[in-house]
C-alpha cells in the first residue's frame, strides 16, 4: 500500500490522468510550477505568466494523455516541462522577441525533456493560430497584459471599462476564447 505522501511513478500519474481521477496526478505534478516559474522568469517572463503557462500545459498534457495513441518515452515531468518550455517559444513569437534570442532559448539542451517534446511544435503553431484568430480587442488586450505587462488599471482606463475587476473579468474571457480555438483547432487537426 502506498504511503499518502509519497509520489506516483509515471506509469501511475498517466493511469491517474487517464482514468478521470486526475486530481492527485495534478496536485503532483503542480510540484513543477516552482521550476517552471524560474525558468520562464530567467528569459523574460513574470511569475503570473508562467502560471498561465503551467496551467496551458496541464491541459495539453491531459489532453494528449487521454489520446488512445499517446505513449510515454520519458518521464512525465519532463515532458510536462517540454510542453511549458515550448508554449513560452511561442509567447516570445508573439511577443515579437527577436529570432537569435529565441534560437539560444531553443538550442539550451534540457536534461529533463524527453524526446517525444519535438511533437509540440505544432502544438505550438495552433496555439499561434488561436490567437491569430481572436478579435482585435482580445489580441490587444492580452498583448498589453501579457506582452507589455501592463497593469489592469490602466488597461481599464485605455479600454474604457469602469474599473480593475471588468478589465480582469474580460482577460479571463479572452484567455478562455483562445483556449476553446486552440482545442478546436487541435480536434480539427489530424497531424498531430
Amino acid at each position: 500500500m502506498r504511503a499518502k505522501s509519497e509520489p506516483m511513478s509515471d506509469p501511475e500519474l498517466l493511469a491517474a490522468l487517464r482514468s478521470g481521477k486526475a486530481e492527485a496526478a495534478f496536485i503532483q505534478l503542480y510540484r513543477q510550477l516552482p521550476d517552471v516559474t524560474t525558468w520562464i522568469r530567467s528569459h523574460t517572463g513574470s511569475r503570473t505568466e508562467a502560471r498561465d503557462i503551467f496551467q496551458d500545459a496541464l491541459v495539453i498534457l491531459h489532453e494528449k494523455v487521454a489520446e488512445p495513441e499517446f505513449t510515454s518515452s520519458g518521464p512525465v515531468a519532463g515532458f510536462l516541462f517540454g510542453i511549458c518550455r515550448n508554449l513560452w517559444l511561442a509567447e516570445l513569437r508573439v511577443k515579437g522577441r527577436s529570432e537569435k534570442y529565441i534560437a539560444a532559448i531553443s538550442a539550451e539542451k534540457k536534461d529533463e525533456e524527453p524526446v517525444m517534446t519535438s511533437v509540440n511544435e505544432p502544438l505550438m503553431q495552433l496555439a499561434e493560430r488561436a490567437f491569430a484568430t481572436l478579435g482585435e480587442k482580445c489580441r490587444e488586450l492580452l498583448s498589453r497584459f501579457y506582452i507589455g505587462n501592463e497593469p489592469l488599471a490602466t488597461i481599464a482606463q485605455a479600454f474604457g471599462y469602469t474599473g480593475e475587476g471588468a478589465a480582469k473579468t474580460r482577460k479571463y474571457k479572452c484567455l478562455e476564447q483562445a483556449r476553446a480555438k486552440y482545442r478546436l483547432l487541435l480536434s480539427n487537426n489530424q497531424t498531430i
